[in-house]
């Protein structure tokens, strides 16, 4: 069945790259919400199960109806869970655990790729990097490290769409390079259940160096910003104390007793919290 469904998902990007045709398009988006369903009814998750199809076809009648460009893009931004317009996810992901999650967060978004790509222009840019701003501060109220990870895994995928905006070869492949990395965090997600997380999924999507998610972000940059030199180095420094930031207090939190952290790391902690807002400079 899962190799049935994987193919199905190639047959529909291939269909939606070759295409430019909105109906084929939509049918795509159709076919992926039922293998949506499909994969998922075994976890007995029939609420987020059935937000996600009412959302889905909803946002897709809105997209086969309008006769605009720019709508369409919105639209199709919201379908596909694009940040800033992506509220709405919580209320599917709350309920999956496992392969639910990594199939939401990669083979789900594959079929809309090709198609954000095709209708964007030069004017969404500062959309799209308002969405990561977006992202970043959405990480400083995060109380769950499942949605840590889904808010990082959007945030990453911002990256991708905003490298489209001056290569689409590249966009291209760094889309599939970072689909083909998550499937090895495979048995990862397979372990994880609803009330645990592992450490080394957390610590991959807070751009920890070395990591693919810090590598898309490396790429992304060094290509928006010509390969300058001092300002590259000087983003990514200031990435890496973001990351550094998000650690400490993860992992003392997790590990220490709070209490405890009153009198001796917690205000070393506040100390390191102002480096995080470095990211948004």
């Amino acid at each position: 069945m899962i190799y049935f469904l994987s193919f199905s998902v190639l047959l529909v990007l291939l269909m939606n790259m070759i295409s430019s045709n909105i109906l084929i398009w939509w049918s795509g988006f159709l076919l992926m919400t039922l293998i949506f369903v499909v994969l998922n009814k075994s976890l007995y998750c029939y609420s987020s199960l059935l937000n996600y199809f009412i959302i889905q076809e909803v946002l897709g009648l809105f997209f086969l109806v309008s006769n605009l460009s720019v709508l369409q893009f919105f639209v199709l931004l919201m379908k596909t869970g694009v940040s800033p317009l992506h509220f709405w996810i919580f209320s599917v992901t709350n309920s999956l655990y496992g392969w639910g999650v990594m199939w939401f967060l990669t083979f789900q978004k594959m079929p809309f790729f090709p198609v954000l790509l095709s209708l964007m222009s030069s004017g969404y840019f500062y959309f799209i990097i308002l969405g990561v701003v977006f992202c970043y501060l959405q990480l400083l109220i995060m109380k769950n490290y499942k949605n840590l990870i889904i808010v990082s895994s959007t945030e990453s995928f911002n990256w991708v769409l905003m490298l489209g905006f001056m290569s689409l070869v590249n966009s291209y492949f760094l889309f599939f390079y970072y689909v083909i990395l998550m499937i090895f965090l495979l048995p990862y997600f397979t372990n994880m259940s609803s009330n645990s997380t592992s450490w080394l999924l957390v610590l991959v999507f807070l751009n920890m160096p070395f990591t693919f998610t810090f590598f898309i972000k490396l790429i992304s940059l060094s290509l928006l910003l010509g390969y300058s030199g001092l300002v590259f180095l000087l983003i990514l420094f200031m990435m890496f104390l973001s990351m550094l930031s998000f650690s400490f207090f993860l992992v003392n939190m997790s590990v220490l007793n709070f209490l405890y952290l009153q009198g001796t790391l917690k205000m070393s902690g506040f100390a390191l919290l102002p480096l995080m807002m470095l990211v948004l400079i």
